[in-house]
């Protein structure tokens, strides 16, 4: 009976997922087109008073606060009560650390064209236009490897992602835009996510709401447990361009509760916890040169090239508020691979150094 006993236990030790480099998980998540900003000093005290932008009383009253500090805690709560305790926050120009795209072109598909694949293409990628990324994605090379085969997800609010990632060549499912679930045997709640979605408004064409894209990546990673998830939040930039800075600070403080909600997950699962890197960054920044100029970016909008990198998780270290160094978004893909532990070396000119925390 003893030796039953004990080769069962063997057997189910043998099942059990090992927790070796192998094992490592990241989640990439971008927010398009967030201000630095906004994200270390909280509203801007010049457009939060514009009526053009929004109802005052209403922005003021949700996140008006006397000083810097306690404006930024109220726009974004978990990243200053948590992620600025536990992680490594890259960006703030006040404090002397920067970083910065190496394009040349300050918009989304350039911007995440160097976030994913580690370097700029300004030759091939200058435009939004749906053509495919000729280059290679982090998540394509991992991928392809045994350690994560069939273990990458990838989930947008943009249809763009669609090309960014080119899902015909790289094999990567990409749930973007108004699409469904993708999941083989979706689960009840995809079942009704896909129902919602449909009775959504599509107020943006190309672009579903960020919670519809937040909800199927919760579900999927619940049931599914990709090992590799990019999940890109879009809600700043569209509102941004219509120059509503009511609904973009509101999209800033609703992406913080949706890291929450993500890290919250993480911890409670145990195929994540404790073997989980989470990075947040975005994909370009917007202009500050004058009351109006939040609402642009581009190569002809000063300033726009600037960029911010959060760090939680396994293998981050707590040193909080960066306040000194140059970084630069080629570094996100190489530093992905690190902590993946897979070979990413691009043969484009380039390419960034992986970021040491």
């Amino acid at each position: 009976m003893m030796k039953k006993i004990f080769w069962a236990a063997m057997a189910a030790l043998a099942m059990m997922p090992s927790l070796s480099k192998a094992e490592q998980k990241v989640v990439l998540v971008t927010v398009d087109g967030y201000r630095w900003q906004e994200l270390f000093t909280g509203a801007d005290s010049l457009v939060i008073n514009q009526k053009q932008f929004g109802d005052v009383k209403t922005m003021k009253d949700n996140y008006w606060r006397e000083t810097p500090e306690e404006r930024r805690e109220t726009l974004m709560p978990f990243t200053w009560s948590f992620i600025a305790k536990n992680g490594t926050i890259i960006g703030n120009r006040k404090l002397g650390c920067t970083m910065d795209v190496t394009n040349k072109m300050w918009f989304s598909y350039p911007g995440y064209n160097e976030d994913l694949c580690g370097h700029a293409d300004d030759e091939n990628i200058h435009s939004n236009d749906a053509l495919p990324n000729p280059n290679v994605s982090v998540f394509e090379v991992a991928n392809q490897t045994p350690e994560y085969k069939n273990s990458v997800l990838c989930f947008g609010s943009w249809a763009r992602f669609i090309e960014i990632f080119n899902e015909k060549r790289s094999g990567l499912e990409v749930n973007a835009n108004y699409r469904h679930s993708m999941s083989k045997n979706p689960t009840e709640r995809e079942k009704y996510l896909d129902k919602l979605q449909d009775l959504c408004p599509k107020y943006w064409g190309e672009e579903r709401f960020d919670f519809l894209t937040h909800e199927y990546a919760m579900e999927a990673m619940s049931t599914r447990h990709p090992k590799l998830v990019f999940i890109g939040y879009g809600d700043t930039d569209e509102w941004a361009h219509a120059g509503n800075y009511r609904l973009y600070l509101d999209a800033a403080h609703n992406t913080d509760a949706f890291l929450k909600d993500l890290w919250n997950l993480i911890q409670n699962d145990p195929f994540y916890k404790d073997q989980t890197t989470v990075i947040v960054t975005c994909d370009h920044g917007r202009g500050d040169a004058d009351i109006n100029a939040w609402r642009d970016h581009g190569p002809y909008t000063k300033n726009s090239h600037q960029t911010w990198l959060m760090a939680f998780g396994k293998g981050v270290p707590a040193k909080g508020v960066l306040k000194s160094g140059e970084y630069f978004n080629n570094q996100i893909a190489p530093t992905i691979a690190n902590f993946l532990g897979i070979k990413f070396a691009p043969q484009n000119k380039g390419v960034g150094k992986p970021i040491k925390f």
